[in-house]
C-alpha cells in the first residue's frame, strides 16, 4: 500500500521523479519512482537534516516543522515529517510547482498515517 501511495504522489505532481518514506533512523521503508541518484542515501542524509532542524526550531520556540525545502541546481527536495519518527521526501525538477507538491504531499501523508497505524 505504501508503494502505491508514493507512486500516486509522483504521478500527481508534475515534475516529481521519486519519493521515499524514511524512518527515524534514516532507513528507507519504501521508495517509488526513478531516480538517477541513490535516494536511500539521500533519504538518510535528509532525515538527519530534518532532525537537526526540528531540534533547533523547538529549542528556539519557533513551533513545529511542517516541511523543509532544499532547492538545488539539479532539482528540489521537499521533506515532510510524518509522525515523530518518519518523514516523506519528494524529489522534483527545479520547475515543479511547490504549492501543488505541498498539497499532494498533505494528501499522501494522511494516507500514509492511516496505513502505518
Amino acid at each position: 500500500m505504501l508503494e502505491q501511495i508514493l507512486g500516486d504522489l509522483i504521478t500527481s505532481v508534475r515534475g516529481a521523479s521519486a519519493a521515499i518514506f524514511v524512518d527515524g533512523d534514516g532507513e528507507a521503508v519504501v521508495q517509488a519512482g526513478a531516480a538517477e541518484k541513490d535516494i536511500k542515501l539521500l533519504g538518510a542524509w535528509k532525515e538527519i537534516h530534518l532532525d537537526s532542524i526540528k531540534e533547533i526550531t523547538g529549542r528556539l520556540g519557533l513551533g513545529s516543522v511542517k516541511a523543509v525545502l532544499f532547492s538545488l541546481d539539479e532539482g528540489n527536495e521537499l521533506i515532510v515529517p510524518v509522525k515523530p519518527d518518519y518523514c516523506l521526501i519528494l524529489f522534483m525538477s527545479p520547475y515543479t510547482d511547490i504549492r501543488l507538491a505541498m498539497s499532494e504531499l498533505d494528501k499522501a501523508i494522511d494516507l500514509v498515517q492511516k496505513d502505518i497505524e
